[in-house]
């Protein structure tokens, strides 16, 4: 599935929709899409992993905060904080990750 195809399954989705799109050596990347007011679910990071969002704007949120990602804008995810995210408009991003 390529990134055009997740960002058009995610306009007409209510759930994230969520793709390994590599994976080699320990690393992957993932791209995620959801459309404006989807939530993916409180989880933890159990290894290290940045965001960067390519198309919309997201909310990260823990329990002491919450951050608003915009394009281009990246992030490094804490290791074990149990966190949130939600579209505040349709939005794709990549979540960068070592196993």
């Amino acid at each position: 599935m390529t990134l055009n195809e997740i960002e058009q399954a995610s306009i007409h989705s209510e759930s994230p929709i969520i793709k390994n799109i590599f994976h080699a050596n320990g690393s992957s990347v993932i791209a995620i899409g959801m459309k404006s007011g989807a939530v993916l679910d409180e989880h933890k990071a159990p290894y290290r992993a940045k965001l960067m969002v390519i198309k919309g704007e997201i909310d990260f949120n823990t329990e002491t905060e919450s951050r608003r990602l915009a394009v281009y804008d990246s992030y490094d995810i804490p290791l074990d904080v149990t966190h949130s995210v939600e579209a505040y408009e349709d939005a794709l991003f990549l979540l960068m990750q070592e196993s």
